[in-house]
């Protein structure tokens, strides 16, 4: 596997130029990963190819996350909130979370729930973190309206951070995220059950995604018109604070299903949900693979189950000989968020749950209490990613 700078120079340089070549051509841009390389040959000769995939769920940035980030010259620092986790969310050769903010500026204050504003500062952050990109359609997508919506993409591009989910003409909405990963084409797409009531104007609702079974079909449908091998829908859905899967979530996974997705991924209830193999309705795949929700990877809630998140580890091949593509390892690192308790370390930080039972490797800042807590946030997301069956194991560290 090439190291993660190269994947992140590689997918800089051709991010800027795909950007300019939507705005000449209406045409599809093309994120190149990696350089495209030869599949691999197995000994009987089928030309196969694996990549690896992670995925984290909310990436939340509530008001006492940017107090704690405000440095003494009035800047803002998030980066220590991923120390941890860095080396983990860096090994993908593709890292995906969900961005639950705006960032609309200075124009008006910072802000978090229930209407986000976060520093750009954030951003940065999450690239310096392993990042590679960002769904953004969710329900607080609209906290700052159109105009938040317009100024979060022009600092995702300003960081060289493809996105999908919200966009800022019909030209981007239109332009399928088709990523080009070491000769594999994987397409993302991002849709959100809803917003808490705001919308775009009805002359701009390709600014947001939301989801809607013929859209999705079409979608999808496209994408695999243009080549995809793996196509992936990442969903905001469900019920907060609830981890069992809601009629309308199995009903928009139906829809994905339906159409040929091969990986359906979900995000929004604030805690780690199901996972589960389904066989494919048609398409390309051996199997479907669906995660419901991923909980919040960073957030300031603290009470049980959302203060636990997890970072899902999938690697997908494809056997070029028989054109089928299937999920050939899935594992997880259960995590848990610090959140500035001690006057020593005032910042909030994702760590590796499973560092309770390694405590010479712990940060001197978590005390014996802190530990319980970890422990019960590894428990509970192991438990319940293999609600239905054992499909992900633990990754070790």
């Amino acid at each position: 596997m090439l190291q993660k700078n190269t994947k992140i120079i590689a997918l800089t340089t051709s991010l800027l130029i795909a950007f300019c070549f939507v705005a000449l051509k209406a045409q599809q841009p093309t994120f190149t990963i990696h350089k495209s390389l030869l599949p691999a040959i197995n000994g009987n000769n089928d030309s196969i190819a694996e990549i690896s995939l992670s995925f984290v769920g909310d990436l939340m940035c509530h008001k006492p996350q940017s107090n704690n980030a405000l440095k003494s010259d009035g800047t803002y620092d998030f980066t220590g909130s991923f120390t941890y986790v860095k080396k983990y969310l860096s090994e993908a050769d593709i890292t995906i979370g969900n961005l639950e903010t705006t960032l609309a500026g200075t124009s008006r204050p910072y802000a978090g729930y229930p209407a986000f504003n976060s520093p750009d500062a954030y951003i940065p952050a999450l690239k310096d973190a392993g990042f590679d990109f960002l769904v953004t359609a969710n329900n607080h997508s609209m906290d700052t309206g159109e105009d938040g919506i317009q100024r979060t993409i022009e600092v995702l591009k300003k960081n060289s951070f493809p996105y999908a989910g919200t966009y800022s003409s019909q030209v981007d909405h239109d332009s399928v995220r088709i990523i080009n990963i070491r000769g594999m084409k994987l397409a993302i797409l991002n849709y959100t059950y809803g917003t808490n009531g705001s919308y775009p104007k009805k002359d701009h609702k390709y600014m947001l995604n939301v989801i809607d079974s013929t859209s999705i079909t079409n979608e999808i449908k496209k994408a695999k018109q243009l080549g995809s091998d793996i196509v992936l829908v990442f969903y905001h859905f469900g019920i907060e604070n609830v981890a069992e899967p809601t009629k309308a979530q199995k009903d928009a996974v139906r829809y994905a299903w339906q159409a040929g997705a091969n990986l359906i991924i979900g995000a929004h209830p604030h805690v780690v949900g199901p996972t589960k193999y389904i066989e494919p309705a048609n398409g390309n795949s051996d199997s479907v693979f669906v995660a419901y929700s991923l909980g919040n990877f960073i957030s300031n809630q603290y009470w049980r189950y959302t203060d636990a998140g997890v970072i899902l580890n999938l690697k997908v091949k494809k056997n070029f000989t028989t054109n089928k593509v299937s999920v050939s390892k899935a594992d997880m690192l259960p995590t848990w968020v610090y959140r500035a308790e001690n006057p020593k370390m005032k910042q909030h930080i994702v760590i590796p749950a499973q560092l309770y039972e390694q405590p010479d490797f712990l940060p001197e800042f978590i005390s014996d209490s802190m530990k319980v807590k970890m422990k019960e946030a590894f428990e509970d997301t192991k438990s319940m990613m293999n609600k239905y069956g054992n499909y992900v194991e633990v990754k070790p560290l």
